[in-house]
């Protein structure tokens, strides 16, 4: 027979107590939800409500004057480099002058003050890579007390040397002069045999070590500009930054172009004040050769070497 133990009619009278508490929270938060939606309710009106008693209000936008542009300054360049903000540059040539300017040459102006100003005492006559300062155009001789002709490039002089000689305005050694053979490609199948010096130079000014040779002028992958000086007619050879010194002012050599040939150069008035930048491009020349003329081609190579012109 079960005994009845009082510990589980205790647990049984715990948990019933427990469930009726529950119940009484869970029934008073729904009555208190109620009540909360029903205040809220009577103090909010409704959304037809809303839509149609709505204030109207009408906004006023701020006038706005005319905007005053700031007028473009010139640029670095010069006085004629001028720009606005949305105003992309526009580049015209001048076949008059055979020159580039930011203005078309029919509405360019004259400057009525000082016209001497934008005038050019420079003339650009060709843009080609930059030969070594010294070639080797002959000699004569024979092994052991050969003697090595040399032309200046720069001024054409000739210049005679023996294995061991060196010039000091030039910076330049002999270090060894060699007769070689060398098969030329012809037009039929057998080569023709020919017999070419070689000059082994050192170089003190850049400390390398140059080969030359009579059958071919050497090189390098530099620019430089050849140009003559108005009115006096001197011709110069100039590189990027060089800068002429004239009378009617200062001359900087900005950037040059091959293909096609054209220079950059800025003239610079004495007092550094003003500056004006064109672009300079050599004069056509005429495709009409005379009879006997020997056709040259620019090397292709940016070290390169091409054949000389037998004189």
């Amino acid at each position: 027979m079960h005994r009845f133990k009082f510990s589980e009619l205790l647990d049984k009278i715990l948990l019933l107590i427990a469930m009726l508490f529950f119940t009484w929270v869970g029934v008073t938060a729904i009555f208190e939800v109620r009540k909360l939606d029903s205040i809220a309710g009577q103090s909010r009106p409704l959304i037809s409500e809303l839509k149609v008693n709505a204030t109207i209000y009408d906004a006023k936008a701020p006038s706005v004057g005319n905007i005053a542009w700031i007028p473009a300054e010139s640029q670095s360049r010069g006085e004629d480099w001028v720009f606005d903000v949305f105003t992309p540059p526009v580049i015209y040539y001048d076949p008059n002058y055979r020159e580039f300017a930011v203005t078309p040459p029919s509405v360019r102006p004259v400057d009525t003050v000082d016209s001497s100003w934008t005038v050019f005492d420079l003339e650009l006559l060709e843009v080609r890579l930059r030969p070594y300062k010294l070639q080797l155009v002959g000699y004569a001789g024979e092994e052991g007390s050969y003697v090595a002709y040399f032309e200046n490039s720069a001024t054409g002089a000739i210049l005679l040397l023996q294995e061991g000689q060196e010039d000091a305005e030039l910076g330049v050694r002999l270090n060894s002069f060699q007769e070689q053979q060398i098969e030329i490609p012809s037009e039929t199948d057998t080569p023709i045999v020919q017999s070419v010096g070689v000059a082994r130079i050192a170089d003190y000014a850049t400390g390398q070590q140059m080969s030359l040779t009579n059958m071919e002028t050497k090189m390098f992958s530099e620019l430089e500009a050849k140009v003559r000086l108005l009115p006096v007619g001197i011709v110069r050879y100039v590189e990027e930054g060089s800068r002429l010194e004239l009378q009617s002012g200062d001359y900087l050599i900005e950037d040059l172009s091959a293909q096609p040939q054209e220079a950059m150069i800025t003239k610079i008035s004495k007092d550094g004040d003003r500056r004006i930048s064109r672009i300079l491009t050599p004069a056509p020349v005429s495709k009409t050769q005379p009879r006997g003329s020997i056709q040259e081609t620019s090397p292709q190579s940016p070290f390169a070497i091409r054949p000389r012109s037998q004189g």
